[in-house]
């Protein structure tokens, strides 16, 4: 489009990314308006296609709604002719799992940035994205789509860059004739090349007032004040680095400092922002008072009921920090299944292989996609779908994973899976230790989408723990442990998010089951939550149900959890054809039952055990089957039975016979010889 609002007329079809983005409902009108500032240059603001000013929240649901693909866009422009300064594309989410990205180059030539611009006209860029010139014709727009990345803002160095939240003027005229527009993303471009060349214009200073002076009191002050609050928060972290700025370097050690204890610290980042930063409403003080909101108090006024050593005797490096309790706000946990799965937290299910874990978690998984109801609620409380983001390694995907889900009545269309992580071109496997910011990154777009994640599966949780600083994890060190286990903690807690993690028990039965989780007792104290999924006992006739589980709450101090245990079966449904030869495809799912509020870990197991072992069944079945031989009340010697139990069946050793036969069989001695029958029922009459 031109800067008059006339249509330019494309010398050939749209092709690659431009293509592929004009299908696409990202595209919006502008108009030139009149500046308020007296003086200014117009201002080019956004209108939707319906008419209407774009404005409020940027890059929600709500706005997206309201954009147009470009079709529909250039019959608005046309439709009332001349009314439109011309089209724009709205940098964001499109609603395909990626961002439109905008490069903006102002006044190449008064800027320096020719070596810049050449790279994409004729150089290692060219044909790649769509590149067209700005409307002034002294600059260049670059179109990508991909991951977000830290935007560039407009700083004097003539170079901006954004992910979201901004339009870009379309003019249709392409810098590069015949351009075949190879799609890229430009996140890695911008965070590597760009970033070093975003050199903003040093900042003005009233030479009467220059760098606000603060006291070593005062710095002390701010520096318990900024202990009190959490630097992950982006939007708080931009607005105490603008109140801090006004200290010059002294503030910006602050900030440094300060913004060094969140897991999110980018050093490029907060160098790039500090210096952008230019407040006019607010100052330091602001610090004081937002911590204060939050329950601090000042070490040094009369409102402090301890002190922790005179200032003398305080260091800058480490000081201990409190608040009074009688200012902080109690909250409720918030939980995806309540009783079971909190949302902020880490939760774990475990149990021995085979005994389902992975089947109940695909359920909940399904669940969650679908928003059915969960066990036991009633068929029409139904909750708005979520999303899961799965990542797996024991069950193949395509063959067990899929097929699980499916049988579970899952919406795939709300399921996510990690396959890995590229690096350097090659793909490696997920690491708990590396990877954190990457998960941050794929939950950051799916909000902007308006499609939250809700619950994160790592299954099984030891598969993912090795990484770059550690790359065996010893599984008994707690400290090694906790090391990797707390970030994600403070994610769950940040992201607002449910991480549900499966791993095995132990071999030692001897152990209570919340300390037979397999490695340290690290992550049993980590987690909110401890399920464990179980084989259901015998029945009074010794039977056991291979398909008949349990599932059990470990932790007892949840008072939201109702008691008891679920009780279900697993069963095996059909849920497809391979397409590659026409066998069936079958799966297993949770037939779920009631919720028994007489379970517990100490009555199902003992409460020094873990699972009940197999053997005690086990005889008494085969002890059922070998006095089938025999008459009811008959006597049979001892050495016959032993021997067939131990040496011929090999049903049990001779250690175990030795120490638990004489619970199942009554013995006599006659004539020095001994025998033994079954142990009969105990008799109701008094």
């Amino acid at each position: 489009m031109t800067e008059q609002g006339s249509p330019s007329p494309f010398s050939s079809p749209a092709v690659g990314i431009l293509a592929e983005l004009q299908a696409q409902p990202i595209w919006l009108l502008w108009k030139y308006e009149p500046n308020e500032s007296p003086g200014g240059k117009p201002r080019k603001v956004p209108y939707y296609c319906n008419g209407k000013r774009r404005k409020g929240t940027l890059d929600s649901p709500t706005d997206r709604q309201q954009l147009c693909t470009f079709d529909a866009a250039l019959a608005a422009f046309d439709g009332v002719n001349g009314f439109y300064s011309g089209i724009g594309i709205a940098l964001g989410p499109d609603g395909r799992g990626g961002q439109v990205q905008g490069c903006d180059f102002d006044d190449i030539e008064a800027n320096g940035l020719s070596d810049i611009a050449n790279s994409w006209v004729r150089g290692d860029f060219a044909g790649k994205g769509y590149v067209e010139q700005s409307p002034s014709g002294n600059g260049l727009h670059i179109i990508g789509y991909g991951r977000p990345f830290t935007p560039l803002n407009a700083n004097g160095s003539g170079i901006e860059a954004y992910p979201r939240a901004r339009f870009f003027t379309f003019t249709g005229q392409s810098a590069i004739l015949g351009s075949q527009c190879e799609k890229i993303d430009l996140a890695e471009y911008v965070e590597a090349e760009l970033a070093t060349r975003h050199s903003p214009q040093p900042a003005e200073r009233d030479s009467q007032t220059g760098t606000t002076f603060a006291s070593s009191q005062t710095v002390s002050e701010l520096r318990s004040a900024l202990a009190h609050l959490r630097s992950d928060e982006r939007d708080l972290w931009i607005r105490m680095g603008m109140a801090l700025k006004e200290l010059g370097d002294t503030g910006r050690g602050l900030w440094v400092d300060w913004s060094q204890t969140s897991e999110k610290f980018n050093a490029r980042d907060a160098a790039q922002s500090w210096e952008s930063f230019n407040p006019r409403s607010t100052g330091y003080k602001a610090v004081f008072a937002e911590a204060q909101r939050m329950g601090w108090v000042n070490p040094n006024s009369n409102a402090a009921q301890f002190q922790s050593g005179s200032a003398g005797q305080r260091t800058s490096s480490r000081e201990l920090v409190g608040r009074l309790l009688a200012g902080v706000t109690m909250r409720a946990i918030d939980w995806l299944w309540e009783g079971w799965i909190p949302i902020g937290y880490l939760t774990i299910f475990a149990g021995e292989s085979g005994a389902g874990k992975s089947t109940v978690l695909a359920d909940i998984a399904a669940r969650v996609s679908t928003g059915d109801p969960w066990p036991g609620e009633d068929e029409d409380r139904r909750r708005p779908p979520g999303r899961v983001l799965w990542l797996g390694s024991e069950d193949s995907i395509e063959e067990m994973t899929v097929p699980r889900l499916t049988a579970c009545g899952a919406d795939l269309n709300n399921i996510l899976e990690i396959i890995g992580t590229r690096v350097a071109g090659s793909l490696s496997t997920f690491s708990l230790q590396d990877d954190l910011k990457l998960v941050e990154h794929w939950l950051q777009y799916a909000r902007e989408e308006g499609r939250p994640i809700q619950m994160l599966v790592i299954d099984p949780i030891t598969s993912y723990l090795p990484g770059q600083r550690l790359r065996k994890v010893d599984l008994n060190d707690a400290g090694q442990l906790r090391s990797i286990l707390e970030p994600w903690l403070r994610f769950a807690s940040a992201q607002n998010i449910a991480v549900v993690c499966v791993t095995h028990f132990s071999k030692d039965t001897s152990r209570s089951m919340l300390n037979r989780v397999l490695g340290s007792a690290a992550f049993a104290q980590t987690c909110r939550s401890l399920c464990a999924v179980l084989q259901q006992p015998s029945d009074e006739e010794g039977f056991v149900d291979p398909h008949a589980k349990v599932l059990l709450q470990v932790k007892g101090n949840l008072p939201e959890h109702p008691g008891g245990g679920w009780r279900f079966t697993t069963e095996k449904a059909g849920v497809g054809i391979d397409p590659r030869n026409g066998k069936p495809i079958f799966a297993t799912r949770p037939n779920w039952g009631e919720l028994d509020a007489a379970l517990s870990p100490e009555n199902i197991v003992g409460k020094a055990r873990g699972p009940v072992s197999a053997k005690p069944n086990m005889f008494r079945l085969w002890l059922n089957n070998f006095f089938r031989h025999f008459e009811p009340e008959e006597w049979v010697e001892i050495e016959k039975v032993k021997a067939a139990a131990v040496s011929v069946d090999k049903i049990v050793s001779l250690s175990w016979w030795n120490k638990h036969s004489a619970e199942f069989l009554e013995k006599q001695n006659d004539g020095g010889k001994w025998f033994c029958r079954r142990q009969r029922p105990p008799s109701n009459t008094p």
